[in-house]
């Protein structure tokens, strides 16, 4: 398959087949219909048992069983924190999950819901989520495998040059139009790793985060967050990283407006994300804020446009990524600027407060 990654080892998505539907009502006393609920890295497939419905998860062949042990574990202890996330169902033997044609596949109550976290008011209503993720699992640990997922949508600030570079290199044996996108990307990657080389000691340690919080991962219904799924891409490192990738997604997504209509979009946000918090942003990570937001152009270039297998499908995502370049370009251009505005943010809550 074309989003196979690293010579293979990521493995394509799942499909669904007959094998795959009588294993899980084997396991699980399920009939599993041939309805794909989306994804684009497991395959979800929806589930009934004449009364309710499920969610059955099948995942990529490089999910183990101990990095699937990690994410039910985190999923389990936002659950029990009162995080919206769906309940496991074991199968009728007590497992967690089953192994069907060389895959884990594991089962979960669906959760009825009639939006994704997909515009500017939504996200609004997500964001304290997030905040509230995050402030969880500060205090969680889990094995190497969980920490550090081998694919996912984040490079760390101390890669970004060496991950850059392995991207770039294979765009420059593409042909001129690469080759102009590849000096554009590798001279973020330097700026970005200038600007945050003062910065990177004063941040907090790294912890767990979620991973992917956008979109179809985080589920509404009547107006209300009912739903946060997906972590397949959870992982440790800084939380300001795991809401840049947010505010990357809804830029990207959403469309893009003069730099003041940026500015007030993002730092409404932030706000929503801050007031929710445990313990809120430090001045640093306020600082190294807008730094994270323009180095997340370049893990689609380090993570992606590197590793992808099949040769075109590396060339259409990085063709993708020349708006979201430019728009990280213009926030290191006038980053004082942008930092000011998110140092803001603590004087906007504690007016706030005060009222």
């Amino acid at each position: 398959m074309e989003d196979d990654s690293g010579h293979g080892s990521r493995g394509a998505r799942a499909t669904d087949d007959p094998a795959l539907r009588e294993a899980v009502r084997a396991a699980y006393g399920l009939a599993a219909a041939p309805v794909d609920l989306g994804g684009s890295s497991s395959l979800n497939l929806l589930a009934d048992d004449g009364v309710d419905r499920f969610v059955v998860r099948v995942y990529r062949a490089h999910v183990t069983a101990g990095r699937l042990a990690d994410i039910q574990r985190v999923r389990r202890v936002l659950r029990e924190a009162a995080v919206p996330v769906a309940q496991t169902v074991r199968t009728r033997e007590g497992a967690e999950w089953v192994v069907a044609g060389g895959r884990l596949v594991e089962v979960e109550r669906f959760v009825e819901h009639d939006a994704a976290m997909s515009s500017w008011p939504r996200l609004a209503r997500g964001m304290p989520w997030l905040a509230r993720i995050h402030s969880v699992l500060a205090g969680v640990t889990v094995g190497p495998e969980g920490r550090h997922p081998l694919f996912a949508n984040h490079v760390h600030a101390a890669d970004v040059l060496e991950w850059t570079r392995r991207g770039t290199e294979r765009m420059r044996r593409w042909g001129p139009r690469e080759v102009h996108l590849a000096e554009q990307a590798d001279r973020l990657a330097e700026a970005v790793d200038a600007a945050m080389t003062p910065l990177r000691e004063r941040l907090p340690p790294p912890q767990l985060v979620h991973g992917d919080f956008w979109d179809d991962n985080v589920l509404l219904r009547r107006g209300r967050v009912v739903l946060v799924t997906d972590f397949e891409f959870v992982g440790e490192r800084p939380r300001i990283d795991d809401l840049a990738l947010t505010l990357y997604f809804a830029e990207s997504t959403l469309g893009a407006v003069d730099e003041d209509g940026r500015l007030g979009r993002l730092c409404a946000l932030v706000d929503a994300y801050d007031s929710a918090l445990s313990h809120p942003l430090s001045p640093a990570e306020r600082a190294a804020l807008p730094v994270a937001l323009a180095r997340q152009p370049l893990w689609g270039i380090g993570r992606w446009v590197a590793l992808l297998d099949d040769e075109a499908a590396a060339r259409r995502h990085a063709a993708t990524l020349t708006d979201d370049l430019r728009r990280a370009r213009q926030v290191l251009d006038r980053l004082p600027r942008w930092q000011a505005a998110m140092a803001g943010m603590k004087a906007r809550s504690r007016g706030r407060s005060r009222r």
